[in-house]
């Protein structure tokens, strides 16, 4: 069996599973348009699509549209040294946010075996007071495309409840149509004819020129399948910068 076989073959499994295309597509938080044509054969998802779809037939671990960030509670907490005649840290001023690669990150679904470690997020900080579905991603080791501001193996914290891109340029973890995360500035163009159409374009723009798509087209018209959500925190190794 050739791989495009095989792949259709797990596909028809997921649809059966779900109940539907339509239902498949919810679970798997992508475009209902794109499970028709994968199945149609008019289009072959990449390796990043495919893990998905395989983690939803196998049953792995999966977190959908679920908080998956969780309260921190400290045992016996290790402090600085410069730290040891302070109070102990409160546990209720932390979160703890589990850390995926970008391409774990993008569909909004991942196993176990790729969230890598866990970033502990203080509540009381202004950039991440009151918010609480948070994401951590790690900016993968070849994304060079929000250079100087993010560098590879930067990892910034993600809220996955704040998709307003109403102001041009905002930092967003966002979707292409098969399903990848990057992050990404955010900006809607609205045409006469063709309606609206979302730009993601990079700070590193010699190098990566803008990427344009059609919300309705590629997207299904609905701005959760294109935007996981904000960026609202960077954590950067400087040592050598």
């Amino acid at each position: 069996m050739q791989a495009h076989e095989y792949f259709i073959a797990i596909l028809n499994k997921a649809i059966e599973k779900a109940g539907s295309a339509s239902r498949l597509a919810r679970a798997l938080n992508v475009a209902p348009n794109m499970i028709t044509r994968w199945s149609k054969g008019e289009r072959f998802p990449n390796l990043k699509s495919i893990q998905p779809v395989f983690d939803y037939v196998n049953e792995e671990f999966r977190t959908g549209d679920a908080i998956v960030d969780k309260t921190v509670r400290f045992v016996n907490p290790r402090l600085v040294k410069a730290a040891e005649q302070l109070e102990e840290p409160d546990a209720d001023d932390f979160l703890a946010a589990p850390v995926v690669g970008e391409v774990g990150a993008g569909p909004g679904y991942f196993d176990q075996n790729q969230v890598k470690r866990w970033m502990l997020a203080d509540m009381t900080h202004p950039a991440i007071r009151g918010r609480r579905n948070l994401i951590a991603v790690e900016i993968g080791r070849g994304s060079n495309s929000m250079l100087p501001l993010l560098h590879p193996g930067d990892v910034v914290l993600v809220d996955r409840d704040d998709r307003d891109v109403s102001y041009p340029g905002r930092i967003m973890l966002v979707r292409d149509p098969d399903g990848a995360g990057m992050v990404k500035r955010v900006k809607m163009e609205r045409h006469p004819r063709i309606g609206w159409q979302i730009v993601y374009f990079s700070d590193n723009a010699s190098a990566n020129p803008p990427l344009i798509y059609s919300l309705d087209e590629d997207f299904d018209g609905s701005m959760e399948n294109a935007i996981v959500g904000r960026v609202v925190f960077a954590m950067q190794d400087v040592k050598n910068r």
